[in-house]
Order: C-alpha cells, then structure tokens, then sequence
C-alpha cells in the first residue's frame, strides 16, 4: 500500500517501524484523536473492526502509546523499537504511525502488524445469495491452507479450498442475511493459525464502528479472581446456548494446557507450538492417544479471551465440535496483568 503524507518525524518512525500501510496510518491517527480528546483506552476489538473496514484484514494487530516533550523522536524511536521487539510473528512488519502535538507536548500512536497473508479486492457488500470469491497471497510458508466462515448464526463451516505455491482460492455463498466472518488458516511453523480475517455484510449495512456484544457464557457465574474456572464455565454456558452438552473436565488435558500456556508466557508468543512440541508432539509425550484440538488467546481477561475466541470461526469450531466430550484449560498470568490461555479438547470415548 502507498506511502499516505506524512511528516518528517512520523516518517522517521515509520522508518524504525516497517513498511507503512495506509490503513495502519488511518486507524493509527483516528486512535491518535481519541486518546488526546477523550482519554480513552485503546481497545483491541475495535482496532481489528477499524481496520478490517478500512480493506485491512490484518490479525493481532498491535498498537503502542507514547507521550513525552516536544520534539522528543529520539527517545520515542528507541522506547517504540524496545516495543516491536517484544513480538515475532512471521511475515512482512508494516506499520502506521501518528504524531500529535500539544503545546510542549508531544504525543505519539503506533499500529504494527506482521503481515502472514494478502487478500485480494472482497466486497464488504453482498446481496443474501451471492456467491463471494476469496483469493490470497501468502506472506509466510504454509504446508497448507483452508478457508473457514462464520455465518450469522450456527456453528462455523470449512469451505473447500485451493492451495498451490502460496496462492490462495475459494468460494462460498452468503446465503443468509447478516455479517458473515471470513478467515483463512494457514498450517505454518509453530502449528495452525488464523493468517488474515474480513467481515462481508449480507443484506445488510456494516455498522460505522464496532458492535462488540457479549459472547456467549460471559455472564456464567464463577469464582472471583479465578480466570481458568471463569474459562471453565463460560465454554459450558456457550456450549449450552448452542444446545450443546457440557465438556467433561480433564486433569492430563489440563496439565497440557497450563504447560503450553506458561510457554507462550516465556516465549511471548501466542502459537500452537512455541518450542515445547505441537498438540499432537505434546500428546505423545503424556502417552495420550486421542483425537484432539487446542484454542490459544493472550488478552486482557477471562471475558475478553472468551469473546475473542468465540468470535474466531476455527477457535468456535472447537468450543462447538460435537465430537469432543473432555477439556483441559491452563492460563499464565503475564507481569502486566494479562493472560495467556490454552484450551485442549479431546474425545474420550
């Protein structure tokens, strides 16, 4: 994407950061006012829906805050890098930076991404019943690629998919009237993950900023202070809402969990595989020959990884697959508050 106007200090940052994105810069400059004119906290839900209506379907982006004297690009630039270095994705760093100024004041907003995936021009509109295109370039090597979508209601569906020297083809038809979640999984190094998602709009138009609603089995009550028996009766209550029976709690599956998620604590990483094996490699060594799959998320609580989860297709597929009957959650607190969270599924039987 084109270089937007910019000036020389955000340039100087942009240049410390990564490639620049036109709707990094835009997000990052809308996030920029309302931060100096309201005060309000950054949130991560609304970030991704802002860039997805700005045609960016980049996942886990992340945004960073400085404040300081007038002028002050150096130690902006230097704390800015100490902050990109804290996170490793894989593919092409792009990035949106904006400054603001303030009487002695100066203030600065960054958006970074590491790009896994490039998709082709999707429409956001579509009429019940159209069949949508989706066509993608991968930024990183894959072993192999799906498309997953989420319609208005029910479970999420795979949607066939062709896959050949990184490009990316399918097709599916929004045949009922809402928003339709799009996103493509890539099998890349550190095991399956999301590369890029959109949203598509079905007879109806897309709001002008995110509707972030509950998810269900927020609201499950459960012990204060207790961010894995939070997790453990939200997937019920939302397994419940689907007319789904409650999963079996596991003590090994759970042993699992909470290793892998104290691994992606030391690594700061959230993946399937952080050194510590893939599920399959982490299963063998506990001698557990089952039928298995796994939902990572690193957030701010309890609640906000339930919501981030559920609103994921591939994470919904596991809270909702009928074929597992057991679960093991584990969750690592971070120094700054958050959480890292693991979830196994299994079938027993």
């Amino acid at each position: 994407m084109a270089r937007a106007a910019q000036t020389e200090e955000e340039r100087t940052l942009n240049d410390a950061c990564g490639e620049p994105d036109g709707a990094l810069l835009s997000v990052a400059a809308r996030l920029a006012e309302l931060q100096t004119d309201a005060g309000q906290e950054l949130d991560v839900d609304k970030i991704g829906y802002a860039l997805r209506a700005a045609g960016a379907p980049y996942v886990w982006p992340r945004a960073w805050l400085f404040e300081g004297s007038e002028g002050d690009v150096v130690t902006a630039k230097a704390r800015m890098q100490h902050w990109l270095g804290g996170f490793s994705d894989g593919g092409a760093r792009r990035c949106g930076i904006k400054v603001l100024h303030r009487g002695s004041r100066m203030s600065v907003t960054a958006l970074a991404v590491d790009a896994l995936a490039d998709l082709d021009s999707l429409p956001t509109r579509a009429r019940v019943g159209q069949w949508i295109e989706v066509n993608a370039t991968l930024r990183v090597p894959a072993s192999e690629a799906k498309l997953v979508v989420l319609g208005p209601r029910g479970a999420p569906r795979p949607v066939p998919t062709s896959f050949d020297a990184g490009r990316v083809r399918a097709r599916f038809n929004a045949d009922a009237p809402g928003v339709w979640v799009v996103q493509l999984l890539g099998a890349v190094d550190g095991g399956p993950r999301p590369l890029l998602e959109a949203l598509v709009f079905a007879g109806v138009e897309p709001p002008s900023s995110a509707a972030i609603g509950k998810a269900p089995g927020e609201d499950a009550p459960h012990p204060a202070n207790d961010p894995r028996a939070a997790l453990y009766a939200m997937v019920d209550a939302a397994r419940d809402s689907e007319r789904m029976p409650p999963l079996q709690r596991d003590q090994q599956l759970e042993t699992l969990a909470r290793e892998h998620a104290e691994a992606m604590r030391r690594a700061r990483r959230t993946a399937h595989d952080t050194g510590d094996g893939d599920l399959n490699q982490r299963l063998e060594r506990a001698g557990l020959a089952l039928s298995a799959g796994e939902n990572v998320a690193h957030a701010g609580s309890a609640v906000l990884a339930q919501r981030a989860l559920w609103a994921s297709p591939s994470h919904r597929e596991n809270l909702l697959f009928p074929g597992f009957d057991t679960i093991g959650i584990g969750v690592a607190l971070d120094n700054d508050g958050t959480l890292w969270v693991c979830q196994v599924f299994a079938n027993r039987r």
